[in-house]
């Protein structure tokens, strides 16, 4: 039988099998219970990587969204309205290295590539306007 780090008396250490991605539409997480129950939920589902679209952050206004179960977050605001918003957030026990990333100026989406226990890995998460939404990624 295979240990997969999940039991009790482990380490923590992230196992490959055990890479859990949650995606999200949060419609908003500007309310401190809001960002809370988010948290407590990822840490209660044990997911590794979290994809949430429409965080409804401002770049010069965002909120903390992070907790000693996810430290490592990366985020895309809107520059000045608090609308669209994309964010990735990485789980504590997941040793992820950044190599690069690539976002949209008006918070629509987020690419972020980096390794995981040595192999390579790109997530993205992404929100598309509800109008012309052909035209959006045509644009991008």
């Amino acid at each position: 039988m295979m240990d997969t780090g999940n039991g009790p008396g482990t380490s923590g250490a992230y196992h490959p099998a055990t890479l859990s991605i949650l995606t999200l539409n949060c419609r908003g997480l500007n309310i401190p219970e809001q960002r809370t129950h988010l948290l407590r939920e990822l840490k209660k589902n044990r997911i590794s990587v979290a994809l949430l679209q429409e965080t409804h952050f401002r770049k010069d206004a965002a909120p903390k969204l992070h907790n000693k179960s996810y430290p490592t977050n990366y985020f895309c605001d809107h520059p000045t309205a608090w609308k669209a918003g994309v964010a990735i957030l990485i789980a504590a026990d997941l040793e992820f290295q950044k190599l690069d990333s690539l976002l949209d100026q008006q918070g629509r989406f987020l690419f972020l590539k980096g390794t995981i226990a040595g192999m390579l890995y790109t997530f993205a998460t992404a929100y598309v306007p509800n109008k012309r939404q052909a035209q959006f990624l045509r644009e991008r």
